[in-house]
């Protein structure tokens, strides 16, 4: 199944893409370390589907009301009533449309699992087969096809791609299972040790505990973490990051622990059940012997420690140690929100001169006054060392204190990545505190040009008139900037800049401006359920994918719950088009709620909008109590 796409307009950490350049990543899902989660955004149009007697009909796409160059059909299915209950979009039963999982803890504690499927109708009005066509037609039903118990230990699910095969993954204390469609039972997959163990709550607990009790989360657990193509599982542990790399035939290899142990509080104060532990591990990706292969890097305190990638795409359990001449205080951005909330932390790593190595970008926050502030992503362009040695402290095998931490190393070429000592960028906005940075290929040219989000200084700081004009309606914005790389070069000045409001529905009053430490934090933050005035922060929906299967990228922003705006995506330099189309649509409360994956495999990004609720109030909010209405899942597919 392809991977869901979300928008990473998320404060400080992002996953830039590996510089490796065998790595094959075919469909993959932004990885944007940032913090703050925004994004997610639903496009939709169409007849509306009706509910009849089990089955779900879906009618033609109401093209009329579509602006001109989109069309989605729209298909609607009533999932029924739960206060809680995950949805996941795969191939699971092996259909030419994804099929939907749905699971929910029922009244008496069991896991239940209920597999949706869309059957096509021929044109005479029968069942047919999806012929060769770049999407399948609007026709059709969605009917229940399965309806089971999971095993009673389960703590969350995922879906990932095994063997050629889109299989639903199930994870408890000690072990993640496989379930067989076939034989309606699951097997094991990987065994997991006991000092392993995701952790919500508490580091020594095994299996993942979701931040509220009663539901069964989506826990995305699997990436393709070597660039082979196949999916990979990294499932954090009290110890660190477990890597099981899946190998030819499905079968997976005995886990590599890396990375430190995750601190996961940046996500659990998520409204949604859709989590992403990778995203705050402070795993880095990148290849730093140059041997073009992807190894895992992390910091540790005075040093680099890097699991290098072997030629069969397996990594060594004993870390290769560098260092480098690049200064910072820490390699987590969120620990800048503590204290005097100034400091250079590590960002990222990723090419972005287009030189085949990899870059590390910092991040830089000064200013002694919260209105004099001002950051920076400081790039430094990473170079190759000679015979096994970098400059000045980038030395192979070697710790800080300059101990020989492994003797001498014969892996590969010993072309040890190494930057200067001062960057060689610096990404910078005026007048305002810079919150995430990510790396996309916007239009199509095969470089990966840059998506800057920020906010004004003038938001960071509270005062009576700015409560007035909050309470009176006023938004607080968020700015999109985003820069076109060419050759190489990054622009000195965002080649296009959008806006986007903090706070989504409901929302007819605001505080009028936002704490500098919730920036920083992010709007998942576990703290976020202490903040009574900033519960609904970077909630707005926000989708940056290629709805039209151009190969360019389409901005999609939500202006209210009910108005979506469309930027198409056009040639550079003008990225996006000047005007949107404005589109008349329900989009749920919560960008966790929605999101991009490619559900008929025809290279356009279809949309999944879960919606918990429908009765809404004139400003979003649900009118029923949670769990007394039918949840809805309605589905955007691009034509």
């Amino acid at each position: 199944m392809t991977k869901p796409f979300s928008s990473g307009i998320h404060p400080f950490r992002s996953i830039l893409p590996s510089t490796h350049k065998h790595q094959r990543r075919p469909y993959r899902r932004l990885e944007l370390r940032s913090i703050v989660g925004l994004v997610r955004l639903p496009i939709v149009l169409a007849v509306a589907l009706f509910l009849t007697g089990g089955y779900v009909l879906a009618g033609q796409a109401d093209t009329a009301a579509q602006p001109a160059g989109y069309t989605f059909d729209r298909h609607e299915i009533d999932i029924g009533p739960a206060v809680r209950q995950a949805v996941l979009a795969g191939f699971l039963l092996g259909g030419e449309m994804a099929d939907l999982a749905v699971v929910k803890i029922g009244e008496d504690g069991d896991r239940r699992l209920r597999i949706y499927s869309f059957e096509q109708k021929s044109d005479k009005g029968g069942p047919g087969m999806v012929e060769a066509r770049t999407s399948p037609p609007a026709k059709g039903t969605w009917s229940l096809r399965m309806d089971t118990r999971l095993r009673p230990g389960v703590t969350f699910v995922d879906v990932a791609r095994i063997d050629g095969r889109d299989r639903l993954i199930t994870g408890e204390p000690g072990r993640i299972n496989v379930w067989n469609p076939g034989s309606d039972t699951e097997n094991e997959l990987v065994s997991i040790a006991n000092t392993t163990a995701i952790a919500a709550v508490t580091p020594a607990a095994t299996g993942f505990q979701s931040p509220r009790e009663g539901e069964v989360p989506h826990v995305d657990v699997t990436r393709d973490v070597n660039g082979d193509g196949r999916i990979d599982l990294v499932v954090p542990g009290d110890n660190g990051f477990h890597v099981f790399i899946q190998m030819e035939g499905g079968a997976f290899a005995d886990p590599v622990v890396t990375g430190p142990p995750p601190n996961l509080d940046p996500i659990l104060g998520a409204d949604g059940y859709r989590f992403d532990p990778w995203s705050v591990s402070r795993i880095h990706e990148l290849d730093c012997d140059g041997d073009g292969r992807v190894d895992l890097v992390s910091w540790n305190g005075n040093h680099f420690e890097a699991h290098v990638q072997d030629e069969q795409g397996l990594y060594d359990p004993e870390p290769l140690i560098f260092t480098t001449d690049v200064s910072f205080d820490t390699d987590d951005v969120t620990s800048l929100a503590e204290g005097e909330m100034t400091g250079r932390a590590l960002h990222s790593f990723g090419d972005l001169n287009s030189d085949g190595i990899a870059d590390m970008v910092a991040y830089v926050l000064e200013g002694a006054r919260i209105k004099d502030r001002r950051s920076a992503y400081e790039v430094y362009f990473g170079a190759r060392g000679v015979d096994g040695t970098g400059e000045s402290d980038g030395a192979l095998g070697t710790g800080g204190d300059g101990s020989d931490a492994r003797g001498s190393d014969t892996r590969g070429p010993g072309s040890l990545i190494q930057f200067a000592s001062s960057p060689d960028v610096s990404i910078q906005t005026e007048n305002q505190v810079q919150l995430a940075m990510e790396r996309r290929d916007l239009d199509g040219d095969g470089e990966g040009d840059l998506v800057v989000t920020s906010i004004e200084n003038k938001y960071l700081e509270g005062s009576l008139f700015k409560r007035i004009k909050g309470f009176m309606g006023d938004d607080v914005w968020l700015n999109l900037a985003f820069y076109h790389v060419r050759d190489g070069r990054i622009p000195d000045r965002a080649t296009v800049t959008r806006r986007i409001q903090l706070d989504g529905a409901p929302s007819p009053r605001e505080p009028g401006w936002v704490p500098l430490e919730v920036v920083l934090q992010g709007g998942k933050h576990a703290q976020r359920r202490d903040r009574e005035q900033y519960l609904r922060a970077f909630n707005k929906n926000l989708f940056i994918g290629d709805v039209t299967g151009n190969g360019r990228t389409d901005l999609l922003i939500e202006w209210t719950h009910r108005e979506l705006h469309i930027y198409e995506g056009v040639p550079a330099p003008g990225l996006f088009a000047d005007e949107p189309q404005k589109v008349a649509i329900e989009l749920p409360n919560d960008e966790e709620f929605a999101w991009m994956t490619d559900l008929n495999r025809d290279g356009r990004q279809d949309i999944v909008l879960h919606h918990p609720f429908t009765n809404r109030d004139a400003h979003g909010a649900p009118m029923e109590l949670p769990g007394t209405e039918s949840h809805r899942v309605t589905l955007l597919i691009a034509r």
